[in-house]
């Protein structure tokens, strides 16, 4: 057990602290809209992302050996998911209810493990439990105070289950890709190609969206929302989550990973004064306990491993 439970416990831990970064960007977020659309907003800071992250590579230092196809294709892959789950949550973000979109965006936690036995890994029973724990928690949190149900479907939340897809299929991707590839030079490379896709699909389909820029200099707000989600958000948690899904397998990162909702909750609270009551600790609570349930089996399967 002393030679691998130290590094699952790692994984959780940096994963948890990704989630934190998480949660504190949603207020920014939410702002920066006011002034940006979602493609240029979501392009933009992954853009920044990789640039920043790549002025400070030479302090990494490289591996001497590099299988730049792997590479590339995990980037290329990596960055398309990112990319696109980024944006359509962004889009659903905007035109439907916050209810909806918390609602429809924990439903990842749940696709993470199913997508996985497409791929040949079926979860323990104990990882399903923990799955719908952490999902009616996720509605606790969601979910006004007095009500029990999502509201009317509409086309923003179209976007958000897309958007919950994708998150899902980036996950168990990137648990292959950074146990085979220097998670630095990943990381830029699924920043970078994440930026690309979207100014491509922007050109295409949306140029007006694309290139009518907010005035940067007439309130700091347009530039303090970007440059915290493109440091906070990319270059800090996001490689977080590279290096954690490294020690974590992707189904118990997925509901560490969900306790993002509750610090966006909490640094609601905590900066917006919102009203923190029993019905969030509540969903709080159910989290965590779903992430303890998760973390049970392999720690038992750790501990027989050694015996065996």
């Amino acid at each position: 057990m002393l030679k691998t439970y130290p590094d699952n416990l790692k994984g959780a831990l940096i994963l948890l602290l990704a989630s934190v970064i998480w949660g504190s960007t949603f207020i920014p977020q939410k702002i920066a809209m006011d002034f940006w659309s979602p493609l240029q907003f979501t392009a933009i800071r992954f853009l920044i992302g990789a640039f920043l992250l790549l002025t400070i590579l030479p302090f990494f230092g490289l591996p001497k050996k590099i299988d730049s196809k792997s590479l590339i294709i995990y980037g290329f892959t990596l960055g398309t998911f990112l990319g696109f789950a980024a944006l359509f949550q962004q889009i659903g973000l905007v035109t439907t209810t916050a209810t909806n979109a918390g609602f429809f965006t924990s439903l990842y936690v749940l696709l993470v493990p199913i997508i996985g036995i497409f791929l040949g890994s079926v979860p323990h029973f104990s990882l399903w439990l923990a799955v719908l724990i952490c999902i009616v928690g996720s509605i606790l949190l969601a979910v006004p105070e007095g009500s029990f149900m999502i509201e009317k479907i509409n086309k923003g939340d179209i976007w958000v289950i897309f958007g919950s897809l994708l998150w899902a299929f980036h996950v168990q991707v990137l648990s292959y890709g950074v146990k085979k590839n220097p998670i630095m030079l990943l990381a830029i490379l699924q920043f970078l190609f994440a930026s690309i896709v979207l100014i491509i699909f922007g050109f295409l389909f949306s140029p007006n969206e694309l290139f009518n820029f907010p005035n940067l200099f007439g309130n700091p707000l347009v530039l303090i929302t970007l440059l915290y989600c493109s440091i906070g958000s990319v270059c800090i948690a996001f490689v977080l989550q590279m290096i954690g899904q490294r020690y974590s397998p992707p189904n118990e990162a997925a509901i560490i990973m969900s306790t993002e909702a509750i610090f966006a909750a909490f640094f609601g609270w905590l900066i917006l004064a919102e009203f923190f009551n029993a019905r969030i600790l509540t969903g709080s609570s159910l989290i965590f306990i779903g992430i303890i349930i998760s973390q049970i089996y392999p720690i038992e399967k750790i501990k027989k491993s050694n015996f065996e």
